[in-house]
């Protein structure tokens, strides 16, 4: 091993090529860390213009000599410190850019610490980066434009911006000295024989804190000892349910790994997957990436409905995630596993959604503990008879299921629209459309509407018409019943309507298209008497749709 204190020009000097290993992150800097590199850089600069051996220490890089064919082009993995080095490189690149008048500095900057001018094709980066950071990282450096979305669009964005806006007058060229001269990188580079996935393991200890997809991916992919073979299963699996996942993978595996009936705490991911696999053959490690791979397809379609081709499995996804019934996942993972192999049907798959919709929905209204959700889920796969799967999940849940008076009760008492309008509009479409025997309803351009109005969430503020109208518990009846269901409607009127006076709505309500709305036609007054009776009359609807541990009517 040797360690150098070294400036930046020489980490990015001569004919070389530092190469992401496949088990690294892709870049993941936010916009705070590049501002925070950008200051101390201009604070170095605004430093040397009275004394130009001022430096800046950037810490530690960590290569690995890569054995290779390539007589000119010396390979390195950079095992630690692609942040570093990628954000420096974007920024290089932005100077480049306000120079491209002056060839003789783009010429300089580009050869210097961007691109091997000699070599073409693979050789011609300095820096390759990860498989989803690759496509953009190659538009900056040849400074092409069409960047797609991501981190490293952003930092370019940010750096593009403070070069071209900024108030501070630079001198481009001097700025480009103190990058790559007052930049100190200690240069650490290892023996050939080291190995590079224990390394970045062993570094990554500290540092940015490494997700448990950053060390799945690690773990799975130093277990496999072929290079070639590593980067082929990295193209045909974990490239695709990383593109197909992005920021859900963490809480993929997560799930995954709660499928087989164990509960693992969401930190302990990782360190469950490996355990499962250390005693594994690396076919067994492939074989559960393949897995990993297959379930990820399942898992899209459950968090992104729109990704799912059959509509009766569509249409239930959507309100599952309107209802954020996020814990069934686990048990639902296994349940398509078997619908895919044809093990269970189209049919039963849209029944068993109905009756988890209906048994959560149950649940949040009789104030059930959702704690207790995650863990009866997780072990609710394994209690069912695989020949009566539909009947066994019935029978199973029973105990946990709330009964229809117990239910009645709640739904007439829980103030839902506390739990937010998402959760509201999805019960009271639900009610609307069970009101009509064939065609549904489309609800788009809908809003939640308070019949008794909130008037900015204190009864005081209530108009004088109001205040009549309810009595003299007028206090009493809104804090009860304000945001009830009995109290709630849906209407495209909500901001006309507003704390208008009872009559005022009705004129608006009377021609709403809705059926849940013809209800006030003969309604004379909004009192806490007629709240319970509009309450009880969606109460015994409701009761009827999300049916006790059974089918529902939709």
């Amino acid at each position: 091993m040797r360690a150098d204190a070294v400036a930046l020009h020489k980490i990015l000097n001569g004919n070389l090529q530092m190469i992401i290993p496949i088990f690294q992150r892709s870049y993941s800097w936010e916009t705070e860390q590049v501002q925070t590199l950008w200051d101390d850089i201009i604070k170095v600069y605004d430093s040397t213009a009275q004394n130009d051996k001022i430096v800046h220490f950037l810490g530690p890089i960590v290569r690995i000599e890569v054995t290779t064919r390539s007589i000119d082009t010396r390979k390195l993995y950079l095992i630690d410190g692609q942040q570093r080095i990628i954000t420096l490189m974007i920024l290089l690149a932005c100077i480049r850019n306000v120079f491209k008048n002056k060839d003789d500095l783009v010429r300089k900057i580009e050869s210097g610490y961007l691109l091997n001018y000699e070599e073409k094709e693979e050789n011609e980066f300095k820096l390759v980066p990860s498989e989803l950071d690759r496509e953009n990282f190659k538009k900056i450096i040849h400074g092409i434009d069409g960047l797609t979305d991501s981190r490293l669009k952003r930092t370019f964005d940010y750096f593009t911006k403070e070069l071209t806006e900024s108030k501070k007058e630079l001198n481009l060229e001097r700025l480009r000295g103190i990058v790559i001269n007052n930049l100190i990188i200690i240069s650490i580079d290892m023996d050939k024989d080291e190995n590079p996935y224990l390394i970045f393991e062993g570094l990554n200890a500290k540092g940015t804190p490494l997700t448990q997809a950053d060390l799945i991916r690690n773990y799975i992919f130093m277990r496999i000892d072929d290079e070639e073979k590593q980067k082929q299963l990295y193209q045909d699996y974990w490239y695709p349910m990383e593109t197909l996942l992005g920021d859900g993978l963490e809480m993929f595996f997560w799930r995954y790994s709660l499928r087989e009936g164990d509960f693992v705490k969401i930190k302990r991911t990782y360190a469950n997957l490996k355990s499962e696999l250390e005693a594994d053959t690396e076919k067994g490690v492939e074989k559960e990436l393949k897995k990993l791979h297959e379930y990820s397809k399942y898992y899209s379609r459950l968090i992104n409905p729109e990704k799912e081709p059959e509509e009766k499995l569509k249409s239930r996804f959507i309100r599952h995630n309107r209802w954020e019934i996020g814990t069934a996942y686990p048990f639902l993972l296994n349940i398509y596993k078997d619908y895919s192999e044809n093990n269970i049907s189209l049919n039963h798959f849209s029944e068993i959604l109905d009756i988890i919709e209906a048994f959560v929905i149950r649940r949040f209204f009789c104030r059930y503990s959702s704690n207790k959700l995650n863990k009866l889920f997780v072990g609710l796969y394994k209690k069912l008879d695989k020949n009566n799967i539909v009947g066994s999940l019935r029978s199973s849940i029973t105990d946990d299921c709330p009964y229809d008076i117990e239910f009645k009760e709640g739904l007439k008492k829980f103030p839902i629209y506390t739990s937010g309008s998402k959760k509201t509009s999805l019960i009271l479409e639900t009610l609307e459309n069970a009101l009509h025997a064939k065609e549904k309803v489309k609800f788009e351009g809908f809003e939640v509407e308070h019949i008794l109005p909130q008037s900015e969430k204190d009864p005081e503020r209530l108009p004088i018409e109001w205040k009549k109208m309810l009595g003299e518990n007028y206090r009493k009846v809104y804090t009860t019943y304000i945001h009830t269901l009995g109290n709630l409607t849906l209407t495209g009127y909500n901001s006309e309507l507003s704390a208008r006076p009872f009559n005022g709505k009705k004129q608006y309500l009377r021609n709403s298209p809705l059926k849940l709305n013809r209800y006030f036609d003969n309604i004379e007054k909004w009192d806490e008497e007629e709240i319970i009776k509009r309450s009880e009359l969606l109460t015994e609807i409701a009761v009827k749709t999300w049916r006790y541990a059974g089918i529902s009517l939709f």
